[in-house]
């Protein structure tokens, strides 16, 4: 085989796997806009998410103004904030999910 070859192979597997991602966005996408409008999802963020995020803000907060950070403590509630914010956030997360989607458009072209 030449390089051209291999080097074709191997762009044709990336866009595979370019599709793929795209089409797994794109259902994550319409699924969240459709459970964005259900009054259940309404209530289970009101109730679960929204009380969750208030929590590990305040723990955030309590943790800082200790006289010693525990900065593992810190990281740990800095990944629980990014998923509570995420679920509360669903606006914003599906955002971010269509700017990973028109990257990946871009990658295809």
């Amino acid at each position: 085989m030449d390089g051209l070859t291999v080097e074709t192979k191997v762009s044709e597997e990336v866009k595979t796997q370019l599709r793929e991602k795209q089409n797994e966005l794109i259902s994550i996408i319409e699924a969240l806009t459709r459970l964005d409008t259900n009054p259940d999802w309404q209530t289970l963020k009101e109730l679960v998410f929204d009380r969750a995020l208030d929590s590990i803000e305040r723990q955030i907060r309590n943790e800082a103004l200790n006289q010693t950070i525990d900065t593992s403590k810190i990281y740990k509630l800095q990944g629980e904030w990014a998923w509570a914010k995420q679920n509360v956030d669903s606006d914003r997360f599906i955002s971010t999910l269509k700017i990973q989607l028109e990257d990946i458009k871009q990658k295809l072209k």
